[in-house]
């Protein structure tokens, strides 16, 4: 392991900016109906492309509620 420092230092107001001008580009983006990520495309139950269980499970449940007609 080196003792060799880098030399980049964090800078808050850099961060910040950086994270500004991502909220502008994504503005008009969708966002997933469970967790709130944007994402360039939702799946058809109104998801992001996460396989989380909570994912996984919405999915089901749109699936089955879609089998009974309830939706």
């Amino acid at each position: 392991m080196s003792d060799v420092k880098p030399d980049w230092k964090p800078d808050r107001a850099v961060t910040l900016a950086a994270l500004e001008e991502i909220d502008v580009i994504q503005a008009g983006s969708p966002t997933c109906r469970l967790c709130g990520q944007r994402c360039n495309r939702l799946d058809k139950y109104g998801l992001c492309s996460k396989t989380s269980e909570a994912h996984q499970g919405w999915r089901a449940g749109v699936r089955n509620d879609m089998k009974a007609g309830a939706r």
